[in-house]
């Protein structure tokens, strides 16, 4: 799977301010309000779309949702993506996070893992560092991609809930990784991807 390269500053910072937990410097508190069945059912498309679409063997999913953005689809290159949809819970969801239980798990080999423990894992196994102890670029890789980190964000509805938007960012290392936001909207009782520009990263 080839991987384009961006300044690892760029990865860095959107990790290690939303990946994480934080936002703006903000610390991230736990919602007080459990996961509902959309938020659950958003979260299974994302993973099964993800992982039919990029053919990933194994996915080391973050127990731990991290706050959304709400200024990562605001640029003029995505102004589409939320046109006729106004978000109710921008303000809450900016500053939260879940802990996922299994039942977002609807995907063979992927797992719930601890952020903080992998994100340690996806350095000691950074491809730039690998490499230089002597490993193929090949096997420095496909270690990488075996122990990347995929994150969820939180999720921010509008008033009827019928529309939803979510981030996601799966990262490899300091050079390696992409995330991307969606907007779904709920067509009877199934919720679906809609085709809106809103952006993404790639390093």
């Amino acid at each position: 799977m080839p991987r384009s390269v961006l300044p690892a500053s760029v990865l860095l910072i959107f990790f290690g301010a939303s990946a994480i937990g934080n936002t703006k410097g903000a610390e991230a508190v736990k919602s007080d309000v459990p996961l509902g069945a959309d938020e659950v059912a958003i979260y299974k498309t994302v993973l099964q779309q993800y992982v039919a679409s990029k053919g990933e063997d194994r996915l080391n999913v973050s127990a731990r949702t991290y706050p959304f953005d709400p200024n990562s689809h605001r640029s003029s290159v995505t102004a589409d993506c939320l046109r006729g949809i106004e978000l109710q819970n921008l303000a809450s969801v900016a500053h939260t996070f879940h802990v996922l239980t299994p039942e977002v798990l609807t995907v063979k080999k992927t797992r719930l893992v601890d952020p903080n423990k992998q994100a340690q894992i996806v350095r000691e196994n950074d491809p730039d560092k690998t490499m230089r102890k002597g490993k193929s670029v090949s096997e420095a890789v496909n270690e990488a991609y075996s122990t990347a980190l995929f994150s969820l964000s939180e999720i921010a509805f509008d008033k009827e809930k019928r529309h939803a938007i979510v981030s996601y960012s799966y990262w490899c290392g300091a050079l390696c990784g992409h995330g991307s936001t969606l907007v779904f909207e709920k067509v009877g009782n199934t919720w679906k991807k809609m085709d809106r520009r809103c952006g993404g990263w790639i390093s």
